[in-house]
């Protein structure tokens, strides 16, 4: 008889984006046709610094893993003010 191994799930937290490769944040966003959710617009808004806790927008990714693999990813982030989006 084998012993089946239950995959280990665990919960993080990223501050960029590109602490996860690119491909790999793909596999799950480009399914959704939106280009808000894919790795190169988020990483563009990070580098370009229009998102950082100075702008009001720290990023705070939640990422679910099963075992090494990610198997979900929300992009978010912590608002530092009560402005409106994207104007300033």
């Amino acid at each position: 008889m084998f012993k089946q191994v239950k995959p280990q799930y665990s919960v993080s937290w990223i501050q960029k984006v590109s602490e996860i490769p690119k491909q790999v944040w793909d596999e799950l966003a480009t399914p959704l046709k939106t280009p808000f959710l894919e790795w190169e617009w988020l990483n563009n808004i990070e580098t370009s610094k229009s998102a950082t806790p100075r702008t009001g927008w720290q990023p705070c990714h939640l990422t679910l893993w099963r075992d090494k693999q990610l198997i979900g990813a929300a992009p978010l982030y912590i608002k530092g003010h009560s402005y409106g989006e994207f104007v300033f």
